[in-house]
């Protein structure tokens, strides 16, 4: 499965102790493939933590290590405004969900909220996680 990761994700495996807790964790150990949007990969630089411990910023660094990042193209730009508009949605949110609408990806987030609104994105959410177990 190929899955566009949202910053929410990000911040929660960085903040959680016990890593094997985190979605991020899961995703990893099933061998997805993941993503970030260019936005998110900023956005994971501008937590204080980051920049104020050496070990946090050397976590961050590997686990993009095996992330790709998908770049901020013309395409996503205006679908991203389009979606901003629609929806009255923040423009990094908006950018987020056209990447994944952009690139065919389902957006893993915890913020639902935020995204379950937008026409045609696929959400991957820990109740989406809960119900494969049980299959």
């Amino acid at each position: 499965m190929q899955i566009l990761l949202d910053t929410s994700i990000i911040i929660d495996y960085l903040r959680q102790k016990d890593k094997s807790k985190t979605l991020l964790y899961l995703f990893a150990h099933r061998q997805y493939k993941l993503y970030v949007s260019i936005v998110t990969y900023a956005e994971s630089y501008a937590g204080r933590s980051i920049w104020e411990r050496k070990e946090a910023m050397k976590i961050l660094e590997n686990l993009f290590s095996y992330i790709k990042i998908l770049p901020l193209e013309e395409k996503i730009s205006k679908k991203a405004g389009n979606i901003s508009h629609i929806n009255n949605l923040e423009i990094v949110d908006a950018i987020i969900a056209a990447t994944a609408l952009s690139h065919k990806l389902k957006l893993a987030t915890l913020n639902v909220k935020d995204f379950k609104k937008i026409k045609g994105l696929k959400l991957f959410t820990q109740i989406t996680l809960k119900s494969k177990e049980k299959v």
